[in-house]
């Protein structure tokens, strides 16, 4: 460990007790935007699917579908914090959002979980790190690639919980394979992913899948039995699809910088200083930056300070950075100014 990364590790040392009563999340504030959000995107769901079997494509459809891809975005993106929380001890929180949302949108919890924890290890920056891409070696290949595979998220989705999940039963090694190879979520658009060896998990991950089978199935009978217009799935697919797309700039815009060209580990010192935030609430940042991911820099310092806090967090920290610091140089004026010095980073 060299100089800098002493100072580094020894300065978050010192700053930590500053937030020790930060730690712990507050399970009313995550109950209470959880369920606002997903009631919400379920009732929104539920008015752009009765509009389809009469093909009422009209200005209040398309108003309602922009309503319902905000709200299905807003409580997707809880996925972040089930990733960071104990589910042992929030039990009851991580099923409930997997069978009201995750589950129901084809994203159950595990195929993003592990795989985050690792987006925070020494594997940051490097092939292993399932959140990071190297966009300077071809900026423009690499963010067609990027945003496009959102295009296929949902079909992709289809196949692999009404297919991938009871076929992979079926052998031990086929079940690895679909395990290791078509389990993740992450900003790769191929990633092989560690499989736990504790039974239990294993055990979680085969209910998480089983719930998501029986959604999606439930949803193509009912449209080839007449219950449902076709066109039900593709406004499912095209909400899925727009999520997508959306999460994907915002984390062009306020997460990295992605300037590693290595594979080697990024010391700890340059992979908080390589991340960025964006430190004023308007309103823009309120629709597009759910769930805390505007303090993207300061999550990284501290990955345990739940969503909530992280604002107090991040007023608590300022004062002791020096103006010139990192802490305050990459901070974002918002998702078009973060968007704007990305491209300019990646293409210079």
């Amino acid at each position: 460990m060299n100089m800098k990364e002493e100072r580094v590790e020894l300065r978050l040392k010192e700053l930590r007790p500053l937030l020790s009563d930060l730690m712990e999340p507050d399970m009313k504030v995550f109950w209470s935007y959880l369920l606002l959000a997903t009631f919400s995107a379920w009732a929104s769901l539920g008015f752009l699917i009765s509009k389809t079997s009469s093909l009422q494509f009209d200005f209040v459809f398309f108003c309602g579908f922009w309503v319902s891809v905000i709200c299905v975005y807003h409580a997707v993106t809880f996925t972040h914090e089930l990733a960071h929380l104990d589910q042992r001890r929030f039990g009851s929180f991580f099923w409930t959002w997997n069978i009201l949302v995750g589950c129901l949108f084809a994203i159950p919890a595990f195929i993003y979980g592990d795989n985050h924890i690792d987006h925070h290890s020494k594997k940051y920056g490097t092939s292993l790190d399932p959140e990071y891409i190297n966009f300077k070696k071809a900026p423009t290949l690499g963010l067609i690639e990027f945003l496009g595979m959102n295009l296929f998220l949902p079909y992709l989705g289809m196949v692999r919980f009404c297919i991938l999940t009871p076929v992979s039963h079926l052998h031990s090694r086929l079940r690895q394979l679909v395990l290791r190879e078509a389990s993740f979520m992450g900003m790769k658009s191929r990633f092989a992913r560690r499989i736990s060896e504790d039974a239990s998990v294993l055990k979680s991950w085969s209910i998480q899948e089983m719930v998501t089978f029986a959604y999606l199935w439930t949803l193509v009978l009912c449209v080839l039995a007449g219950r449902l217009h076709w066109s039900a799935i593709v406004v499912w697919a095209s909400i899925i699809t727009c999520v997508g797309v959306i999460n994907g700039i915002r984390a062009l815009a306020v997460t990295h910088k992605y300037f590693s060209m290595g594979d080697a580990p990024i010391p700890w010192s340059e992979h908080i200083e390589e991340c960025i935030e964006i430190e004023k609430r308007g309103l823009s940042t309120l629709l597009f930056c759910p769930v805390g991911t505007q303090y993207h820099l300061t999550h990284h310092m501290f990955p345990a300070i739940p969503f909530h806090h992280l604002p107090e967090a991040r007023r608590r920290l300022s004062p002791h950075f020096e103006k010139d610091s990192f802490y305050h140089a990459n901070v974002r004026t918002g998702i078009i100014d973060g968007l704007r010095r990305f491209l300019q980073g990646v293409y210079s």
